[in-house]
Order: structure tokens, then sequence, then C-alpha cells
């Protein structure tokens, strides 16, 4: 009678060790799950963080030439401050506390959490590219400028080495010209 009994307990052991087993693995891909989601959104606040807008943004200190441009130039400044200094440290809060949510296995806040994250995220990038581009715009204008006032300068050091060339030849002509008229009646031999 000892036998079934023990045979019947060491299985429910097993068995429960078994779904122990289970849900451990299935907690533990969950987790994971959540951590490679708050590990991308770091990334891309990292990308957002560390977009080329500071170096755009001195070559326009370089060409403030107006007064319009200057105030163009103070208020794509204000907006970077803001982005760096208000926007990425909210998204490091709100992934230190999502991580945090994750780590006390609270699910539900930190499906909520990640959800808000990337909503910010989205809004921040947003921000940052459309600065971005707006500075382009002004960039790439001056770069175009000065290659096609570097065009016209070459091609009027052409002209002008041509126009020179004509110059010299019509003096010789008229220099020809005058000599074989001057020469008309002499007997040179």
């Amino acid at each position: 009678m000892n036998d079934p009994i023990l045979i019947i307990v060491t299985f429910t052991i097993i068995a429960i060790i078994i779904v122990i087993c289970i849900l451990n693995v299935i907690q533990h891909k969950k987790n994971k799950k959540f951590k490679d989601m708050i590990e991308r959104l770091e990334v891309e606040k990292n990308i957002i963080d560390s977009s080329p807008i500071i170096p755009e943004l001195a070559k326009v200190e370089n060409i403030l030439k107006n007064e319009k441009l200057e105030v163009m130039y103070n208020d794509w400044k204000e907006r970077l401050d803001n982005i760096k200094t208000k926007q990425i440290p909210k998204i490091s809060d709100m992934l230190i506390d999502a991580e945090y949510s994750l780590d006390e296995t609270d699910y539900k806040a930190t499906i909520y959490k990640i959800a808000k994250l990337e909503m910010e995220i989205y809004k921040v990038r947003t921000n940052s590219e459309f600065l971005l581009n707006e500075i382009k715009e002004i960039t790439s204008s001056e770069e175009k400028n000065r290659a096609y006032v570097t065009k016209l300068k070459s091609d009027h050091r052409n002209l002008f080495k041509k126009l020179t060339v004509i110059a010299l030849t019509i003096v010789i002509l008229v220099v020809l010209l005058y000599i074989s008229y001057n020469y008309e009646g002499m007997d040179i031999y």
C-alpha cells in the first residue's frame, strides 16, 4: 500500500517541479522580450541624442548675415536646448521607470510605460528630424550658392582668358594692317 501512495506523491512532486520550470521559462522569455524592447528604445533615444544637429547649427552660425537668419538661429538653438535638456532626460527617466516596473514583474505597468515611451520617443524624434531638416535647408542652400559662385568664377576666368586672346589677336591684326598700310608704297628690296 505504501508503494502506490509513494508513486503518486513522487509523480505529483515531479509534475509540480515541471510546472514550476515551465512557468520560470515563460517568465524569463517574457522578461527578455520586455528587456529587449526597453533596450531598443534606449538605442533609439541615443540615436536621437547623437543626431548631427549641433554641427549643422555651427555651419549656420558661420553664415549669419541678416537679422531674420539670426532670429531663426536663436529659435533653433532654443529648440535644440529643449530637446537636449528636457525631452531626452524625460525619456531617460521613463526608461528607468519602465525597467523598475519590469524588475518588480508588474507587466501591465511595464507595457503601459513602454507604450508611453514609444510615443514620447516618436515625438522627440519627429521634433529633432524637423529641426535638422530646417537647418539643413539653410546650410545646403548656402553650399549650393557657394558651388554656384565657384562655377561662375571659373566661367569668368575662362571667358576672360578667351577675351584676352581675342583682344591680343585683334591688336596684332591692327598692328599688321597698320604696318602693311604704311609700308605699301615703300620698296624694301
